[in-house]
Formats: C-alpha cells, sequence, structure tokens
C-alpha cells in the first residue's frame, strides 16, 4: 500500500505533462511568424548564394509537435525546382582530322574517280565526312540529349544498312566474276569490286567513329550526373543546416508548443532519387533540443546530429 502511495505524486506529475492543453490560436500565430523568419532566415543566410525557399506550410500534429514542409529550389536555372536532371554537358568540337586520314579520304576519292562512277564517289566522300557533320550536329542538339542520341543512333542504323548493301552488291559482282567470259568484262568487275571494297572499308570507320563519339558522349554525361548529385546533395546538407541554425536562433519563440513535443522539417524532395523523383529529407528535433541550442548548452552542429533524420 505504501508503495502504490508513494506512485501516486509521480502518476499525477506524469498525467499533468501529458494533460497540459494547448493554445491551438496562440500556436498558430507562432507558426506563421515561424514561416517568415525561416523564410528570410535562409534566403539572407551568409553563404546561401543559390539557396531559396519557394514555399513553407507548417502545422499541429496533436501530441506529436509542429511540422514545417519546406519546398527549395536552386538559383541554378538547370535544376529548375529539385529536377535536378542530368543535362548535357558542353562538347567541345570536333578535332581536326590527321594528315593519314586526309590522305586516305583524298586517295579513296581519287581511286573511284578515275573509276569515273560519280555515284560511288559521292558515296564514299559522304560516308567518310559522317563523321564530322554529326560532331556539328551534336553540338548544335546538345541542348536535348534525348534528340543527340536519336540522331547519332539514326546515323549508326544508316551506316549499318549501307554497308549491309556494299557487301551484297559485293557478293553480286563477284558471282559475275566466275561467270563472265570476257576478260574485257571481268576485268570491269574487279574494278568495280574495289570500289565497293573501298565504300564498305570506308563505312566501317565512319561507324565506327559514330560508336566512338556516342561512347564518349555517354561517360561525359555519366560523369557530369555524378558532380550534379554531389552538388545537389551539398546543396540540400547546406540547407538542413540552415534550418537548423533558424531554429536555435528562433525556435524558442514557439512557446505554445509543449516542452515533451518536436519540431518536424521536412525538405520536399531532399533524399535520394527514385526513379524519376526524390524522396523527401525529413528531420526530427525535439523542442528540448532547441531551447538548450537558444541558450548554448549545445551547438547548431549538435542539434543537427541529435536529430532523428531519415529519408521518405
Amino acid at each position: 500500500m505504501k508503495t502504490f502511495l508513494k506512485a501516486i505524486p509521480c502518476l499525477l506529475a506524469s498525467y499533468s505533462v501529458t494533460a497540459e492543453t494547448v493554445n491551438l490560436d496562440q500556436l498558430n500565430r507562432q507558426l506563421d511568424i515561424m514561416n517568415n523568419i525561416i523564410q528570410s532566415s535562409v534566403d539572407t543566410s551568409k553563404g546561401s548564394e543559390g539557396v531559396k525557399l519557394s514555399s513553407i506550410e507548417s502545422t499541429y500534429l496533436k501530441d506529436q509537435g509542429v511540422v514545417f514542409t519546406v519546398r527549395s529550389k536552386s538559383s541554378f536555372g538547370h535544376w529548375g525546382s529539385f529536377n535536378f536532371d542530368v543535362v548535357m554537358p558542353p562538347i567541345e568540337p570536333m578535332a581536326p582530322l590527321s594528315p593519314d586520314q586526309i590522305s586516305d579520304i583524298r586517295a579513296t576519292v581519287e581511286a573511284v574517280a578515275d573509276v569515273g562512277n560519280l555515284d560511288v564517289e559521292h558515296e564514299v566522300a559522304k560516308a567518310m565526312e559522317m563523321a564530322s557533320r554529326t560532331y556539328e550536329r551534336v553540338i548544335e542538339l546538345h541542348s536535348d540529349n534525348r534528340q543527340v542520341f536519336r540522331e547519332l543512333r539514326d546515323d549508326i542504323r544508316d551506316v549499318a544498312y549501307d554497308i549491309r548493301d556494299a557487301e551484297r552488291e559485293a557478293r553480286d559482282v563477284e558471282f559475275q566474276i566466275k561467270r563472265a567470259g570476257e576478260k574485257e568484262e571481268k576485268k570491269e568487275l574487279e574494278k568495280e569490286l574495289k570500289i565497293l571494297e573501298k565504300r564498305k572499308k570506308a563505312l566501317l570507320a565512319s561507324k565506327g567513329l559514330l560508336e566512338k563519339r556516342t561512347q564518349e558522349i555517354k561517360s561525359k554525361q555519366v560523369e557530369q550526373a555524378q558532380k550534379q548529385e554531389q552538388m545537389r546533395n551539398d546543396y540540400y546538407q547546406s540547407l538542413s543546416t540552415m534550418m537548423a541554425e533558424t531554429l536555435c536562433l528562433y525556435g524558442n519563440g514557439l512557446k505554445a508548443l509543449p516542452k515533451g513535443e518536436n519540431v518536424t522539417v521536412i525538405l520536399k524532395s531532399g533524399g535520394d532519387r527514385v526513379d524519376r523523383s526524390y524522396k523527401d529529407k525529413i528531420h526530427v528535433f525535439s523542442k528540448r533540443d532547441i531551447n538548450g541550442c537558444a541558450v548554448d548548452k549545445i551547438s547548431v552542429e549538435t542539434l543537427l546530429e541529435k536529430s532523428s533524420a531519415y529519408q521518405f
């Protein structure tokens, strides 16, 4: 019985804490003020260049605490509002052709011209110059990486078709050579076969250049994507720190919030990427820790470390 009587004061104290009434109207006014403080504080914080808040919403969850939902946008145009999309990196101009490459092109065209077949001459020149034209087109279209790859894929496919056509024509000519009766006819067919072989060689070279350029662009995009993702992570880490600093300086203004409850900050799309969207980054701060930071019992860094952080 004595033990039970001793426990009564503890039970009453516990009940008084949980039964603490919240002045919702007062808390609502304090949240409105806090929204403005956060907006102004983050936008003008030292070293926060590029960090802007597009909106702040706040609400109160009974027996849990207040929740600030923060939507942010970077001043970097290609980031937009959370859409840290992979962008096409600047592409340097095509390196000039080497003397050996120029010599090969000239020799191929001259060999064709000697035969007098202007159509084949045009095809060979077109095949050898296709990579150069593609580089120029990539530079023009670099703002839309999907279009770039579509153009490259179409070019590679067209060259592959031309290679198959050249191989088929070569097989037909070889068959005709075997059946040719007169030497003069056979000689002309052999010349035509050499032209087709040169054409196939030129097309293969062009296809190789196109495939190499495609791989180079993909590699640069991967590198650029990694850099942007790191920039994005740094951006939201900086925003998390700024939010902790603001709560440390002004969070004790939430006087209507019970001491045992929390202040939750939701950074919309501030977490890891999942498919085409991003998770929210969430920090849950206890009011006691916020008050402790306000009176310099703990630092901003400690306040942030003590928060319950997760992504959802």
